[in-house]
């Protein structure tokens, strides 16, 4: 059964926990997969999608929009079904959701260290920007 796409449900959480702790071993503490989905269930919960293949999740995105820009956010596909088109059906998704809500760009970061996921974002149409990318933690 090929993949599909929706929104998240707090069904999903012990899923995408387990997803992106698989994903992203190495994510600061900031980026604990319980504490990122309760903040993001707060601010803007249709921004947040997950692939299932049944009952299991094979992937799962986050997005962001601040009124000029959107975000995307903790790409992540089970590593057992990459290469099926799950990261593309997740982009998609979530750009044509943007779009709609009147988004004209969408932002994303990768950290350096992770090359094999730019053949993934580049197959979906993003570029890099010459920019530089800048932040701040806070209360760390």
């Amino acid at each position: 059964m090929p993949a599909r796409v929706r929104r998240f449900a707090p069904r999903d959480t012990d899923a995408v926990v387990a997803l992106w702790e698989t994903c992203f071993p190495d994510d600061p503490a900031r980026n604990e997969p319980r504490g990122v989905i309760q903040r993001k269930l707060a601010r803007d919960p249709d921004l947040f999608w997950v692939a299932t293949d049944g009952d299991a999740v094979v992937g799962a995105l986050l997005g962001g929009y601040d009124g000029y820009r959107g975000w995307l956010y903790h790409l992540a596909v089970d590593p057992g079904r990459r290469r099926e088109g799950i990261a593309r059906m997740l982009v998609e998704r979530a750009v044509a959701e943007l779009e709609i809500l009147g988004c004209v760009k969408v932002n994303l970061q990768v950290r350096r260290s992770n090359e094999a996921v730019l053949a993934v974002y580049d197959a979906v149409g993003f570029e890099e920007f010459d920019a530089f990318n800048l932040g701040r933690v806070i209360g760390e």
